[in-house]
């Protein structure tokens, strides 16, 4: 529903943008001089309806509310009495202006076209306004402090989150982030007959021959035989030896940003291809799903910054030549100085015939044959698994912890302004008069009692408004457009926040704004604070010939006739709640009550052809 559009005749400027419906505000002296702009205003085929409010006394209407279509609410004294229609009993009102809360009233869309409507079968289409209303504006001290409250949870410290992402069906964040084990496909990474399978496979046939070697040893075996074995030993050492240069350099020389890598791999015998399901658009799709999970279920967007600051760390590739000093740990140089100068088998015949099962054994641990197969299945290991997460998933790994440090930037910056946007709210909001004594407060007292819930709600709106923030950002980062995925950032959370300090101004903590996601806490604070009031129920019953505060002065009163039409209205979150028909059910949750119309007296109303295009 559109707004209703405000033209205020008293600030002498010329009309506004126009709209269907539209409030023009006056004082009855200006009325006449107002003929012109008032025709433009009723000629314009964009207006469907105008409601004229004419505060002072001596009310002269101008031509053009002349007709059908005058529809004119006097308020004879804004400050109001108390009266009584039936009885015709009067007292003192509050001494207050109640102008604004009239002019706030019948900017509701809903309650303008009922008045409209009311004026419509009331004759010469003018009635003086009067009503019996509950404020549902909360308390500018409590509201103030739930500010507070909230930009200290957005401006707090970044608190520490070590869980994993892990959204529903991911593949690609638990293995780039190092929470689940590498796929097995992509530790098959030798090519088979490349240099690297090659090397490898000459080593371990040399091991093996060795091995073998060894194992056919027997007590009468002939001292060439047993030089044979040595050979085989030393020949296997130099092979393990040429395999860990090999995995060293490739550890070394090779970088996952270089142009050629995949040519460089290749070539070497070491398989390079993108694994399926890491591409940059799954890996942004799991971002956005666990991130907008985790602000589904509110968490804490601090929280959320370290969880993916983290995510950035754990992902981050760290070259593959941070790896080449684990060669030296899984064959160190000592096992490879071992086996290119083994020992001799015992010499002494006597120690050969007594002690030969021992001094097989002793020289079969002395050859170091079992660690060199160890080592050489080590060094394979090692450069398969660097491998799968440093060049095959290399440029995965640079995107994901990439967007991720974009994304927690980008939330940081967001939890920044909202702290001091509600900062700024909360010191302006102290600063605020408490509710009008015009209007009843027990809504406004409830509110008062559930200042946490009141928090609750409003930080969980704040953070519902971040993924509409972030949604822009989301195809930037695709396709590694890092700095493009904060354009804008700042201009719409101003915006947004903008729109909701509106929002919560004219419609109320208890109506969800339009970029609201969940509702938690919510219904339990309406009805908590508005189907448990029992003002709320007495205003919308209120009879409209009882006493209400009419917006006139004492001497207006005979003017009035004794009779009223009555205007009933209230915040949608009441509905369904026993009231009486016809309530008009709005969108703002400022407001509940009866505001009635009551006709003026025949030949109370003077029209005035002497202004201006008279």
């Amino acid at each position: 529903m559109n707004p209703v559009v405000v033209f205020d005749l008293r600030k002498g400027e010329e009309p506004p943008r126009l709209a269907g419906q539209v409030l023009v505000v006056t004082d009855t002296g200006r009325l006449a001089g107002g003929q012109r702009v008032l025709q433009e205003v009723f000629s314009s085929r964009l207006v469907r309806s105008v409601l004229v409010v004419a505060l002072g006394p001596d009310l002269r209407l101008p031509p053009a509310l002349d007709g059908e279509s005058r529809r004119v609410l006097w308020v004879g004294d804004p400050r109001g009495i108390l009266w009584n229609a039936d009885t015709g009993e009067a007292a003192h009102g509050p001494e207050v202006s109640s102008e604004a809360i009239l002019i706030d009233l019948l900017t509701q869309p809903e309650v303008f076209d009922e008045v409209v409507n009311g004026l419509g079968d009331i004759p010469y289409g003018t009635a003086s306004p009067g009503w019996r209303i509950v404020a549902g504006r909360i308390a500018p001290e409590v509201l103030s402090q739930a500010f507070s409250d909230v930009a200290g949870r957005f401006g707090g410290p970044v608190q520490q989150d070590t869980g994993a992402f892990a959204a529903p069906l991911a593949t690609a964040l638990p293995v780039l982030s190092g929470s689940a084990d590498l796929p097995a496909d992509l530790l098959d990474a030798f090519i088979p007959e490349g240099r690297v399978d090659r090397l490898y496979r000459r080593a371990h046939e040399q091991v093996d021959r060795a091995v073998r070697a060894l194992d056919d040893l027997r007590y009468f075996t002939p001292a060439p035989a047993r030089h044979a074995i040595l050979d085989e030993v030393i020949a296997a050492g130099r092979a393990l030896a040429e395999f860990r240069d090999a995995v060293t350099r490739l550890l070394t020389d090779v970088d996952h940003t270089d142009e050629d890598v995949g040519e460089v791999l290749t070539a070497h015998g070491v398989k390079f291809a993108t694994p399926a399901g890491m591409g940059h658009a799954e890996i942004v799709a799991e971002l956005r799903a666990d991130v907008e999970g985790a602000l589904a279920e509110r968490r804490s967007l601090t929280r959320l910054v370290a969880r993916l600051r983290l995510l950035a760390d754990q992902s981050a590739p760290i070259g593959s030549a941070a790896f080449a000093g684990d060669c030296p740990r899984i064959c160190p140089d000592e096992l490879l100085n071992a086996l290119h100068a083994p020992p001799e088998f015992p010499a002494r015949l006597i120690d050969r015939f007594v002690y030969w099962r021992r001094s097989r054994a002793w020289w079969r641990e002395q050859l170091s044959l079992g660690p060199a197969r160890t080592a050489l299945d080590g060094l394979r290991s090692l450069l398969e698994r660097v491998a799968a997460s440093e060049w095959m998933l290399g440029e995965a790994r640079v995107h994901t912890s990439d967007a991720a440090r974009t994304l927690a930037a980008s939330l940081s910056e967001i939890c920044a302004q909202v702290a001091a946007t509600l900062t700024d709210w909360s010191k302006a909001e102290a600063g605020q008069a408490a509710a009008s004594a015009a209007l009843d407060e027990e809504v406004t007292v409830r509110l008062r009692d559930r200042g946490g819930q009141l928090r609750e709600v409003i930080a969980g709106d704040v953070v519902d408004a971040v993924a509409g923030w972030l949604e822009p950002g989301w195809t930037s980062l695709e396709h590694g457009d890092y700095r493009d995925a904060q354009l804008g950032l700042e201009r719409r959370v101003e915006e947004t926040l903008r729109q909701y300090r509106y929002h919560l101004a004219h419609r109320g903590v208890q109506e969800r704004p339009e970029f609201g996601t969940g509702d938690t806490g919510r219904q339990e604070l309406v009805d908590a604070v508005w189907r448990q009031s029992q003002q709320v129920v007495r205003a919308l019953r209120a009879a409209p010939g009882g006493q209400m505060l009419q917006l006139c002065g004492d001497r207006d009163l005979s003017l009035l006739l004794r009779r009223a039409h009555a205007v009933r209205f209230a915040p949608r979150a009441v509905r369904g709640q026993g009231n009486p028909p016809g309530v008009v059910w709005t969108r703002s949750g400022q407001y509940a009550g009866t505001l009635r119309l009551v006709p003026l007296r025949p030949g109370t109303v003077e029209e005035n052809w002497s202004g201006d295009g008279a």
